[in-house]
This record gives C-alpha cells, structure tokens and sequence, in this order.
C-alpha cells in the first residue's frame, strides 16, 4: 500500500511469486486525518482474483477501492494522483498568499474560493492550516511528499515526460524542510511563499 518505484515492487511480487505467495500493488490516497474516517481511496492492481478476494478488507478502511489491471498500475496511478497532491497544494499556498497581501481576510478566502470553480479536495483539506499559519498536527510530511516527488520525477523522465509544475512545486517543499518544517504538514510551504512576500510567519 505503499509508495514505492515501481521496479521495486516487481521485484518483490517475484519473489513472493516463487515461494506461492500473490503480491498486490494498492496504494493508497490519502491522509492519516482521512484514515480515520474511512476516506482513503485504494488502487488496486495485480493477480485479479486476489484482488477480490481482498475487496471486504480494503473496504474495511478506504471509501473506494478501484481495481486497475496488471501489477504496477495501482503505483501508476499513485503517482498521477501525487502530482496533482504536489502541485495543488502549492498552487493552493500561492493563491492564499496572493489574497493575504492583497489585503483580503484568509478566512473569507477559504470560505469564498471553497464555493467555486477554484475549490480543491487539497484546498478544503490545507486551506485552513494555511490561513492559521499552524501546519500541525500534520496529515504528511515534508519527508513524505519529498520521497514521492522524486519517485514521480523518475518516473516520468523514463517515460520522457515533462512535468513543469511538479518541477516547480519541488523546490518549495525543499525550501520548506531548510526554514524547520520537515515534521509539520505539506501545507507549510504556505510559510515559504508567505515570508518571500514579506507576510509574518512562525519561523
């Protein structure tokens, strides 16, 4: 359930393959917050009968389990689905910045953004510890979404795919690790983009 290269995980049904053990790749979305009330969604892939087998146990902790095929493609469509989380979540942190300094109070921001075409499931869920400028208790971490971004990043060079956006988030949640946020939620790169436009923050 893991996020994992790929490469890494075929390895590991092979093995288990040879002893008569089926693997499967199902990666979850999500955070721990949503765990908790039952909405994670699940990508499921590999040996299909297994899968089904399974579905009462996965159903036992995610909202929705989604079956995708061959082993691997649960990690594929991890990873779409990570650099989405990457991106929205700094394009949330800008836009919350940009109506702060524009004067606008952070709480109308999230109330009014939330009604409209520039709602986010990232937005609903970061927004307010962005516009507290508290990133705590965190639902992932910088580490976290660090690691996955990589794992994204070569991936997509294999596949000779450019990934702009992602590129330009990455940097963001590097500078966030450096101010002292490694441990505080994904949402602190708001602090980063909030202190280069002169806002006050925590640290």
């Amino acid at each position: 359930i893991s996020t994992f290269p790929i490469e890494a995980k075929e390895r590991a049904c092979d093995r288990l393959a040879a002893a008569g053990i089926v693997l499967l790749d199902c990666p979850l979305s999500g955070t721990g917050a949503q765990a908790v009330t039952r909405d994670l969604a699940l990508y499921g892939s590999g040996d299909e009968a297994a899968y089904a087998r399974c579905r009462d146990v996965f159903a036992g902790f995610a909202r929705v389990s989604h079956y995708l095929g061959a082993f691997g493609n649960g990690s594929r469509m991890k990873f779409v689905a990570n650099l989405l989380v990457a991106v929205h979540n700094a394009a949330a942190a800008e836009a919350i910045v940009l109506g702060t300094k524009a004067g606008l109070d952070p709480e109308r921001i999230l109330e009014v953004i939330g009604s409209g075409a520039g709602n986010s499931r990232i937005f609903e869920l970061r927004g307010p510890m962005m516009a507290k400028g508290v990133y705590t208790p965190p639902t992932a971490t910088m580490h976290v979404l660090q690691k996955d971004s990589a794992i994204i990043g070569e991936f997509a060079r294999a596949l000779g795919v450019a990934t702009p956006m992602l590129d330009a988030a990455a940097p963001l949640y590097d500078e966030a690790e450096a101010q002292g946020y490694a441990d505080e939620d994904v949402g602190a790169v708001h602090a980063v983009l909030a202190r280069r436009a002169g806002l006050p923050t925590r640290k």
